[in-house]
């Protein structure tokens, strides 16, 4: 299995290379703009990042360059120019490989899932700069299928599954979009590898997965609707172990306002988009930061109740003990006095 990140903002083209890349076993991440790319790049470390050669608002080669150092494998871009010049300039800037788009996805994963997928291989392909080398595929292997972009699933389960005898800790996830679902995952997993992440689509669903689990964190986008946000932060809340779940805020920009009302509402924690400046990650992480030392104290307190109960239970046995001890003293020296005083 291999780690792909698609950075494309031709969903069509983005969604047949997805699906092709999944079907064949590959753990695969989709993103439709260069912000989001450079931090799924940061999160996913993949293996292969085939990048769009026409990616809107920012220059091939630049991206290229920015994008490099956050990604252990390699870089081909995928793009519509048979300029030499075009090419040459990618591969400079540090593209292992250039393919075009007219190819076809079969034929362009066919090359270079080739050179990812072989032992010890290396990266030695010369850019191609035209499909006419290729042979003809079926023509129906270029076409969209019918079912539509490849999305990832929400988990129809809202129950996380038994580990090691037990259910483990849950954080909750709900945003409509699918891209910053996926990229708070990769977040939280990566900041907490013992907690299991379930994703949602509603609040409706958050909800729900909120009574179903051992939940620490809900995040909630604003502008969710079924029911409002506002009022699903409520009943969760009012919700079984519903005082013990932290809930976290994001909306589309960074907007004091609606901070002011989300905390207002009960949310320990607001992230305003943008996030690639780290600001979600950070907010993240403090979130957990903080759970984790209302734990840590809960156990102190714990163990010390324990303690102070073992030693009143002993100082009980103790007092106990010692009190039949001094009524069998009383009770000797008692029969000792009678003694004397029969003898005289």
């Amino acid at each position: 299995m291999v780690k792909v990140l698609v950075i494309d903002a031709d969903s069509d083209f983005a969604s047949l290379v997805g699906r092709a890349l999944l079907k064949d076993g590959h753990e695969t991440r989709i993103v439709g703009d260069a912000k989001y790319g450079i931090v799924r790049a940061k999160a996913f470390e993949a293996d292969l990042v085939l990048l769009s050669g026409e990616l809107p608002g920012v220059a091939t080669t630049d991206y290229i360059q920015e994008l490099k150092p956050m990604v252990p494998g390699r870089i081909v871009v995928c793009g519509n120019s048979e300029d030499a010049g075009v090419i040459t300039a990618c591969v400079t800037a540090g593209a292992s490989d250039y393919v075009v788009k007219e190819s076809g996805p079969v034929k362009i994963l066919a090359r270079i899932m080739k050179d990812v997928e072989a032992p010890g291989a290396e990266a030695t392909a010369e850019p191609s700069s035209s499909s006419e080398s290729e042979e003809d595929d079926d023509d129906d292997s270029m076409k969209p299928a019918d079912d539509g972009p490849a999305k990832k699933p929400v988990m129809k389960s809202l129950r996380a599954p038994v580990q090691d005898g037990k259910r483990p800790f849950v954080v909750v996830v709900a945003n409509a979009d699918e891209e910053k679902r996926a990229f708070q995952r990769e977040i939280i997993e990566r900041l907490n590898t013992s907690v299991h992440v379930i994703e949602v689509s509603t609040t409706k669903e958050a909800i729900q997965a909120c009574e179903e689990n051992r939940t620490i964190i809900v995040t909630l986008d604003w502008e969710l609707a079924d029911p409002p946000t506002k009022q699903a932060m409520k009943t969760i809340r009012e919700g079984k172990n519903g005082k013990a779940i932290a809930q976290f805020i994001t909306y589309k920009s960074r907007s004091p306002e609606k901070q002011r009302l989300a905390e207002f509402g009960g949310a320990m924690a607001f992230a305003g988009e943008p996030w690639d400046d780290g600001s979600l990650e950070g907010s993240m992480n403090h979130v957990l930061t903080v759970l984790k030392n209302r734990r840590r104290k809960a156990r102190m307190i714990a163990l010390k109740a324990q303690e102070e109960k073992a030693a009143a239970i002993e100082a009980k046995k103790a007092a106990k003990a010692a009190a039949i001890d001094e009524a069998k003293e009383a009770k000797l020296a008692a029969r000792t006095a009678a003694k004397a005083k029969k003898a005289s």
